[in-house]
């Protein structure tokens, strides 16, 4: 069975306030997901799997966790 999806992007008022009305096929009780857009730097390609891989930069995970030597060990497979 097939779930309806929406992703929209929405910009918060003067109050930090954001509005949206939902579709009538989603139903009236939603799962909602906010996070902030992520806005990558000058002269970087846009698009979500580039936006997606400047936050796992900043979040030092695969220069704290791939990198690490307890890691390292699958290499040698």
């Amino acid at each position: 069975m097939t779930h309806p999806t929406l992703r929209t992007r929405l910009t918060a008022d003067a109050t930090h306030t954001i509005h949206f009305t939902l579709p009538p096929e989603m139903g009236d009780e939603v799962d909602v997901i906010i996070m902030p857009r992520i806005l990558a730097p000058a002269g970087a390609a846009t698009g979500d799997s580039l936006a997606m891989a400047f936050l796992a930069d900043q979040t030092g995970f695969a220069r704290d966790v791939l990198s690490s030597p307890e890691e390292d060990c699958w290499n040698d497979l």
